[in-house]
């Protein structure tokens, strides 16, 4: 990442009256997003590569998630996430790709 960008200034904000995952606990959208590609298995690398962040920015986030929810593992972030509405839906990752 170059300095004096984030991926915030690449990202559109969200708007308001927006929810997502989280939102109430202080998750960011971007988190959320993060976590929830955690809860459906996907390596960082995979996670870098989905939402187009650099390997060291997904590690940041992650730890940022698992400050929030109070998570000292991936297995403790992954049952967070199932248990508050982070179920995975590869559906839309498969979309994503190229999928049906």
């Amino acid at each position: 990442m170059r300095a004096g960008f984030n991926d915030q200034s690449r990202r559109a904000p969200s708007q308001p009256g927006l929810d997502w995952p989280g939102k109430r606990e202080g998750i960011t959208d971007r988190e959320s997003e993060i976590l929830a590609l955690i809860t459906q298995g996907k390596s960082n690398a995979e996670i870098a590569r989905l939402t187009y962040l650099s390997p060291n920015t997904v590690k940041s986030y992650i730890r940022s998630v698992y400050r929030k929810i109070g998570a000292t593992s991936r297995t403790q972030a992954v049952l967070y996430g199932v248990r508050h509405g982070f179920t995975p839906d590869t559906h839309r990752i498969d979309h994503w790709l190229g999928g049906p």
